[in-house]
């Protein structure tokens, strides 16, 4: 029996581990994670629900705009970019509304413009494409020049 008692503490010190593991375990996890109630929320934690609706919403819909900017808000939604919020180039609605003095921001840099614009095979023909900003600009006749962006030639509320 004497050359079993390294087993017998390893089974011991195991027993221990496991017990302690489970013992931490109950303390850390909150009470609303995984199994709640009759109900298995798998890896999610039940009040998390409740928290994430109390964050005051960051995005707007376009609506939003329309009060304060009613002449911009109607050109945009009869052009060709009504189907593109007005924050997915001028940001938040809540950092500009909470603020007014601050103007909101205009993404009208090429790169901006590309995340829609460039020349990707998923998208559907009709939609206008193009390779690169430079070769787009001498297609139509014209020479790029310093500080150029898509606002030379397209209004973005209602692009041509």
């Amino acid at each position: 029996m004497k050359h079993c008692n390294h087993i017998i503490r390893f089974i011991v010190v195991f027993i221990f581990i496991g017990i302690g593991f489970f013992a931490v375990r109950s303390y850390l996890v909150p009470d609303s994670f995984g199994i709640y109630g009759s109900y298995s929320y798998g890896f999610h934690r039940g009040d998390s629900d409740a928290e994430q609706a109390s964050i005051p919403a960051l995005y707007q819909e376009s609506e939003s705009c329309k009060e304060c900017h009613e002449a911009v808000y109607r050109t945009w939604s009869n052009g060709g970019h009504a189907g593109v919020t007005c924050e997915a180039c001028h940001g938040p609605w809540q950092a500009h509304n909470e603020n007014t003095l601050d103007t909101v921001v205009k993404d009208t840099s090429v790169e901006g413009c590309m995340v829609c614009h460039v020349t990707l095979q998923a998208r559907p023909a009709g939609f206008p494409q193009i390779d690169d900003f430079a070769s787009h600009v001498k297609e139509q006749g014209e020479e790029v020049q310093q500080d150029m962006d898509c606002t030379f030639c397209h209004e973005p509320h209602e692009p041509k």
